[in-house]
């Protein structure tokens, strides 16, 4: 299953992100589609294709820093053809 995640932190928290982020991998079972990270600071966006111990795996490293927003997703249009490949 498709994953979107939004992730917010608070900017006290930002050089905290930065270190883990710099040598944190994402777990086994957990197919990145894509990741971005909002110019405008403290929020990360990825879709990600894994199951719910995936979904979750990918997550307890950084609930204690980080609030996040994640929602089932499906993709369509110009997604669709390019996850096909």
């Amino acid at each position: 299953m498709y994953f979107m995640n939004i992730c917010t932190w608070s900017p006290e928290d930002e050089k905290e992100v930065e270190k883990r982020r710099a040598n944190w991998k994402w777990p086994k079972g957990v197919n990145v589609i894509c990741e971005f990270i909002d110019l405008q600071g403290c929020r990360a966006i990825n879709v990600i294709e894994a199951d719910a111990s995936g979904l979750i795996a990918s997550r307890k490293s950084w609930i204690d820093v980080m609030l996040f927003e994640t929602f089932p997703v499906h993709p369509f249009g110009a997604s669709k053809d390019l996850l096909k490949k």
